[in-house]
């Protein structure tokens, strides 16, 4: 049976620095939001190690959130983990923590496990992204421990499995409903999404667009993001010949990525690597199909073409941009009540 009220210590790398913030990390957003509506009488405390950057602590959302302000510096890691285990000391003190729930296999599931190691608090670990591949030297520290370990997909878990041999509970993340705007008419035909950087592959993306252009004269595509590699996707852009097809719209605020999705065709998402895909949950919930590699939760659907190969994601494209009719359907993969449920009885085991 679940606890009605308890104290638990979420961890992170960062973290929104106010509300008004809808695109730091959505998929934790989500989670926290739907979780303190779940545990109205139980206190939620987060501590950000290294962003936003303030020493200054706030309310979001009803959590109290403490920042360490450690600024992403190499040279303030000791300092800001040392920082981090004195606040938990104190706030255990004032008011004794059921859970740390860490998020990202890093110095945060580092602390956390020694902290509560220490404490003999119960430990959640939830992976994020690319901590389930080789390398990740924090691993190590989660070997023989007791702490609960959930990745988001069967591929990421496989990934931590082979690399790490730690085991995992699969968990999802899930969506608010409640942030989608009505669908629309598909004005944008092709829809891309996510940082701008190498792991997310837009050069294949790029390439694929230039293939179907062929075929497809008139198309209208969307690229919404931004990052380290903006400068050579616009040049890639410029030296495909494709500056008026593709509109390379840079960091829009979340209800604005939303809206370009209701009214858009397909979602074309070349990323190598992911360890679940918000967006493709929101993509699906959109209305669209998604044409993308074998990456997190991809699974092979009438709405989801699952493909190998660049000359593979062309076909894909082809034969969706060539449907003459289509019927925009929301679809919802994972449920707010699994995923809080899930997460709730972890914390109560």
């Amino acid at each position: 049976m679940n606890k009605t009220s308890q104290h638990i210590v979420f961890l992170t790398p960062g973290f929104p620095e106010s509300e008004n913030d809808s695109t730091t990390i959505p998929a934790l957003q989500v989670f926290l939001k739907s979780m303190k509506n779940a545990l109205p009488n139980s206190k939620l405390t987060l501590l950000s190690f290294q962003f936003p950057f303030t020493n200054k602590t706030y309310d979001w959302n009803g959590i109290e959130i403490i920042p360490l302000n450690g600024k992403n510096k190499l040279l303030k890691k000791l300092c800001t983990w040392k920082k981090a285990l004195n606040i938990l000391k104190k706030i255990h003190r004032e008011q004794p923590i059921d859970t740390i729930h860490s998020f990202w296999i890093g110095e945060c599931a580092m602390i956390g496990e020694r902290f509560s190691i220490k404490h003999h608090i119960k430990h959640v670990v939830t992976l994020m992204g690319q901590d389930a591949k080789s390398g990740n030297l924090y691993t190590k520290k989660l070997t023989n421990s007791t702490a609960k370990i959930v990745t988001l997909s069967i591929n990421h878990q496989s990934e931590l499995l082979k690399n790490h041999k730690l085991k995992s509970t699969i968990i999802p993340w899930h969506l608010n409903t409640k942030e989608f705007p009505e669908l629309s008419k598909n004005n944008i035909d092709i829809l891309g999404v996510g940082s701008v950087n190498s792991i997310k592959n837009y050069a294949h993306f790029i390439n694929v667009i230039s293939q179907l252009i062929k075929v497809h004269t008139n198309l209208n595509v969307v690229i919404i993001g931004d990052g380290a590699w903006r400068n050579e996707l616009e040049q890639l852009i410029k030296k495909s010949k494709l500056s008026q097809t593709v509109t390379l719209k840079g960091k829009i605020s979340r209800h604005e990525v939303l809206k370009n999705m209701a009214q858009s065709k397909l979602l074309l998402h070349t990323s190598l690597y992911e360890s679940f895909g918000f967006v493709f949950l929101e993509a699906l919930y959109s209305g669209m199909q998604i044409v993308s590699y074998d990456v997190g939760l991809a699974k092979t659907s009438t709405h989801w073409k699952v493909c190998n190969s660049e000359t593979a994601l062309v076909a894909a494209c082809q034969t969706i941009l060539s449907e003459k009719t289509h019927t925009k359907n929301r679809i919802l993969i994972s449920s707010e009540k699994q995923t809080i449920n899930a997460y709730l009885n972890l914390y109560n085991a």
